[in-house]
């Protein structure tokens, strides 16, 4: 079996874990690439796993204030989700353009404290009296880790 060490965008492959351990730290000092190397593939959680806890929840709290809290605490407070009609008229917001802002706002925020920013809203196409509508929800990951924190 043998083990990989990157160093900058070089991988360097080693016998032995005694052999990675040294070329690590005699690579310390190395100018390394900020970006991931061509080939390697980002880290993704297996299906059904989320990176929310209750510290990233509480993190999360943290960061949001104004129109943000306000979309998540009416997200909290209702299971059955909301409209994008119902959430513009409670935000006092135009356009779906500016739930758009506060939503990108929102999985900024989650980015921030570690979690995956796709795991916080769930999005759900509904027709509702004849008229296509989206339909917003949180993640059952966020609402878990959430309702364990203290705001």
């Amino acid at each position: 079996m043998s083990f990989k060490v990157w160093i900058g965008n070089v991988a360097v492959e080693c016998e032995t874990v005694a052999d990675a351990i040294e070329l690590a730290k005699s690579a310390d000092g190395i100018a390394v690439a900020t970006t991931r190397p061509a080939g390697a593939k980002p880290f993704e959680a297996p299906s059904g796993v989320s990176r929310w806890t209750e510290k990233r929840a509480g993190d999360f709290f943290k960061h949001i204030e104004g129109s943000q809290k306000k979309l998540i605490d009416a997200l909290l407070e209702n299971n059955e989700g909301r409209t994008d009609e119902q959430l513009r008229r409670l935000l006092s917001l135009d356009d779906g353009r500016a739930l758009g802002g506060v939503m990108a706002g929102a999985t900024k925020n989650a980015k921030k404290v570690g979690a995956d920013p796709k795991d916080l809203f769930v999005k759900k196409r509904v027709l509702i009296n004849g008229k296509k509508q989206r339909e917003y929800f949180l993640s059952d990951a966020f609402k878990t880790a959430a309702s364990q924190v203290q705001r």
